[in-house]
């Protein structure tokens, strides 16, 4: 029998193995080949240790996921402290009444310009401004003042003081919301008494309605228009005075009147602020000014 050593050949003998000086170059290689790697990868993981983080979205704090209020706890206070320099009490002296009296409100007091219901200033017989006036501001100072003209149809009506003013009122130039907190201010219960007795009263309330119409109680014929109605008090003597935002700290309204019958409450009116800018520009190109 013939063996084929390309078919069926032995083991192969292992191979010599190398000197003891190239086995010990050996392992330093795989030594230093070793070392490399592990300092390559220590450095990395060193690198990446002390890099700076990425920058994250700073969670929320309390106060900016709470809902804000749009009033502050004092903000009732701070609605009167801007807008009570500008309220005065009119007083009106006639033949026939010796002393009547309303509110105003200082809308320029630079030019001397005072705003209040057309009748505060009305004679009782018409609607025409007759008899001497005055205003007192809420210091108690007293100025003579006149009428620069008057709008039966609106109850608007604008007077011009001869003194300083101390301060004068914004009039709001955007809708009231239904609900928001007013306050009125003004001088209840002044009417046919000395002027004063009651000055600097404050009554507060909502925004109850508004673009109500109303005929005016006091003249045929005529209907007030764009009313605000509040259930803020508004008593005699309180007329002509400001309805003011708590919010905004801006009048919204002019007081007007309060509808009283059997069993009513908390039905009082103020011309819109927008009559009253409106009303009062025109009065005062008509009377000069």
């Amino acid at each position: 029998m013939i063996y084929d050593d390309r078919v069926f050949s032995h083991p192969a003998a292992p191979p010599p193995e190398p000197p003891r000086r190239e086995r010990r170059g050996l392992r330093r290689a795989m030594l230093g080949a070793l070392l490399f790697l592990t300092g390559t990868l220590v450095g990395e993981a060193a690198v990446i240790a002390t890099a700076p983080a990425a920058p994250q979205a700073a969670a929320p704090t309390p106060a900016e996921t709470r809902l804000v209020s749009v009033e502050s706890p004092n903000a009732v206070e701070a609605a009167i402290a801007e807008v009570l320099p500008a309220v005065v009490t009119v007083v009106h002296a006639t033949v026939e009444r010796s002393v009547g009296s309303g509110t105003g409100l200082v809308i320029d007091r630079r030019r001397g310009f005072v705003v209040t219901n057309s009748h505060v200033v009305e004679d009782s017989r018409s609607t025409r401004a007759t008899g001497s006036f005055a205003v007192i501001l809420s210091d108690g100072t007293r100025l003579a003042a006149t009428v620069v003209g008057n709008d039966p149809s609106t109850d608007v009506a604008v007077l011009r003081v001869e003194g300083a003013l101390p301060a004068e009122a914004r009039l709001s130039t955007t809708p009231v919301a239904l609900g928001a907190r007013v306050i009125a201010i003004g001088s209840p219960g002044t009417s046919g008494r000395a002027s004063g007795l009651l000055t600097n009263t404050v009554t507060a309330g909502i925004v109850s309605a508004t673009g109500r119409s109303l005929p005016r109680p006091d003249v045929r014929n005529v209907q007030l228009t764009d009313l605000v109605q509040t259930d803020a008090a508004i008593n005699s003597g309180m007329s002509g005075g400001p309805l003011v935002s708590v919010a905004t700290r801006e009048v919204v309204g002019l007081n007007t009147l309060v509808v009283r019958g059997s069993g009513e409450e908390g039905l009082g009116f103020a011309v819109s602020a927008a009559t009253v800018a409106r009303v009062s520009a025109q009065l005062i190109a008509a009377g000069g000014g």
